[in-house]
């Protein structure tokens, strides 16, 4: 069965889309059977961590009816050197494919979902692991249609004071009403380097006072990570550093989640 999850966030620069592209990439490097979907229409970047291979149809095109769920997936296992599989359907990043993307109306999205949902069963028949979604931040429809389709919803959040209270209203407001499974991972957490595994424990503690969801990890802002290239994938390039084994852990909890 495809575990379908869904990364969400309040607002942007949470680091939602370098967790989405380093846990699927490591699930594939262990020898999973992964695929990432970009969702964040309004400002698509997952293409730029795999040098732009050349796309013949986005999951744009998919969601408008042009094509079929295996012709929107690009493999780019050969290109990392993975045991297992890692396919990707990209968002078209071209600035009028964003104006049209987030002009839709509530019809066309009934639509989409429907159409996300028959892209989810395709993966599931054909033996698909893990399936990665990341979303555009806020209330967005087309992030509402990923977290409904999916069986697990992660919000990253910072330990922002406005991101933290929006954190809270994404549970509230969205993953409540749809009763979805939730989780909650801690973001750019700036701890004192001499005391980094302790720090990071109490934050943990702390922002798990905060939530009604689990909070399943929390990953330190470290300078050396902010400076990667995004096509420079930390999980892969670095498995030791310690934001990699943090990534190690998420995808842990992901491959133990029991829809």
């Amino acid at each position: 069965m495809v575990r379908m999850c869904a990364l969400h966030s309040f607002k942007g620069g949470t680091g939602k889309t370098f967790l989405a592209i380093n846990l699927s990439a490591l699930h594939a490097y262990y020898g999973g059977k992964a695929c990432l979907v970009d969702m964040d229409f309004r400002a698509p970047t997952v293409i730029t961590a795999f040098n732009h291979p050349e796309v013949k149809y986005w999951f744009n095109d998919y969601l408008n009816g042009l094509c079929k769920p295996e012709e929107v997936l690009v493999d780019v296992g050969k290109q990392l050197d993975v045991k297992g599989t890692l396919k990707v359907a990209f968002a078209n990043p071209s600035m009028s494919a964003v104006r049209e993307m987030l002009a839709k109306d509530r019809k066309w999205e009934a639509q989409a979902l429907k159409r996300l949902l028959a892209f989810k069963r395709y993966l599931e028949e054909e033996g698909y692991d893990a399936c990665l979604i990341d979303t555009s931040p806020g209330f967005l429809y087309s992030s509402i249609n990923a977290v409904v389709a999916s069986d697990l919803a992660i919000i990253v959040s910072t330990m922002d004071e406005s991101d933290v209270e929006g954190t809270k209203r994404l549970i509230k407001d969205l993953y409540e009403v749809f009763e979805k499974k939730t989780a909650v991972v801690v973001n750019k957490v700036m701890p004192e380097p001499a005391s980094l595994s302790k720090d990071l424990t109490y934050v943990q503690m702390d922002m798990q006072k905060l939530y009604d969801e689990p909070v399943i990890g929390v990953i330190p802002c470290l300078c050396d990570v902010a400076r990667l290239k995004r096509s420079q994938i930390l999980a892969l390039k670095q498995p030791n550093h310690w934001v990699a084994q943090s990534v190690k852990k998420l995808l842990t909890y992901l491959i133990a989640f029991n829809p």
